[in-house]
């Protein structure tokens, strides 16, 4: 009874850890990383989530698996042995029944599991992976942003740029002004670089390599691998001018964007932060469109594509591993402009 105590013990801290994004009780995680992989489905559901070590990653991760963890349990299911092709069945069908759950949301759902089996694979704890035999609602692109056309991104820039000089000539070191020139640094690194919002969330001093004839970001990417891409000298020239004012007593360590608050303690920016910094601008500038910090990824894509970059050079800069990625996000943001109907001259149709 005391061991089966201590587990739970283990267990909860290292669920808290990931729900508070931080590890508060370093010795029983450290304990618990330390004992053997069971075949408890609970067990091998943090061992998975810890084997990731992006923060957002473990948590949407965590969240599906949490709630499939119950649905086990109301059917007096522990082990990952149980789990076969009727379990899984079943909680297909009821993902499936919630009026709540779009497709792509029960097809993320389905996957993760399977991404479990399969660390189990490789642990030999199972010798099979049954959800490949459950059949998978198909995969729609669909636009989850809208890309900014050229016109907008001189609006959205100019005016960025106009709001920090503004704020700069009364006080460049007001808190307002550190604010203006973050979100005009932010923005322009996001849309000339193409990088994901979370990887500029994760940038450091130390990741800038500055040379006489080129400026290049070295980033961490999915899968804990490396991106090293060379920057435009504007860019460049935006970041360094953010980083003397508002960095410039920070260490090579220390994160490069942080909250423009006068805080003792610099906190790296956040997604959500990141998010309403952008729609802001956007709306302050006047455009009527609801984007996210991934539209500009897609934005860069589209504008690079227009002034006819290969499309292969695209793929590098974004990263991407298959060019079908990079083809997907230069339609998408391109389905207006090519749409053969809207180019219809219905006037010629109509009366006047």
């Amino acid at each position: 009874m005391k061991n089966n105590t201590n587990n739970l013990k283990i267990s909860t801290s290292a669920t808290n850890a990931l729900k508070k994004k931080t590890f508060i009780d370093v010795k029983s995680l450290s304990e618990w990383s330390q004992r053997e992989l069971t075949t408890n489905f609970k067990d091998i559901i943090l061992h998975f989530v810890f084997s990731f070590t992006s923060i957002n990653t473990r948590r949407s991760y965590l969240n599906d698996l949490k709630e499939f963890n119950l649905f086990l349990e109301r059917k007096g299911i522990f082990c990952i042995k149980n789990i076969d092709e009727k379990v899984l069945i079943s909680w297909n069908n009821e993902l499936n029944s919630r009026e709540n759950l779009n497709q792509k949301s029960i097809r993320r759902k389905l996957i993760v599991i399977s991404s479990v089996f399969m660390f189990c694979i490789k642990r030999k704890l199972v010798s099979k992976n049954p959800m490949e035999f459950i059949q998978k609602p198909k995969l729609t692109f669909e636009s989850k942003t809208n890309a900014l056309t050229f016109a907008e991104v001189k609006i959205l820039l100019q005016y960025l740029e106009n709001n920090y000089l503004e704020y700069t000539q009364q006080n460049i070191f007001s808190r307002s002004s550190k604010a203006a020139i973050l979100a005009y640094s932010v923005i322009s690194t996001l849309l000339s670089v193409g990088m994901r919002v979370e990887e500029l969330c994760q940038l450091k001093l130390k990741d800038i390599e500055s040379n006489p004839d080129f400026t290049r970001l070295h980033l961490k990417v999915k899968g804990n691998e490396q991106h090293s891409p060379i920057i435009h000298p504007k860019t460049a020239s935006i970041i360094e001018n953010y980083r003397k004012i508002c960095r410039n007593n920070a260490n090579e360590n220390d994160y490069l964007f942080v909250r423009s608050q006068n805080v003792k303690i610099q906190t790296k920016l956040t997604q959500p932060a990141i998010y309403k910094m952008l729609n802001i601008a956007i709306q302050s500038a006047g455009i009527e469109k609801k984007i996210s910090p991934h539209s500009c990824r897609a934005t860069l894509a589209t504008l690079l594509h227009n002034q006819g970059t290969p499309i292969g050079e695209i793929q590098h800069l974004l990263n991407h591993k298959e060019i079908s990625t990079t083809a997907i996000y230069i339609k998408k943001a391109n389905e207006i402009e090519e749409s053969a109907a809207l180019k219809l001259n219905l006037d010629k149709f109509h009366p006047k």
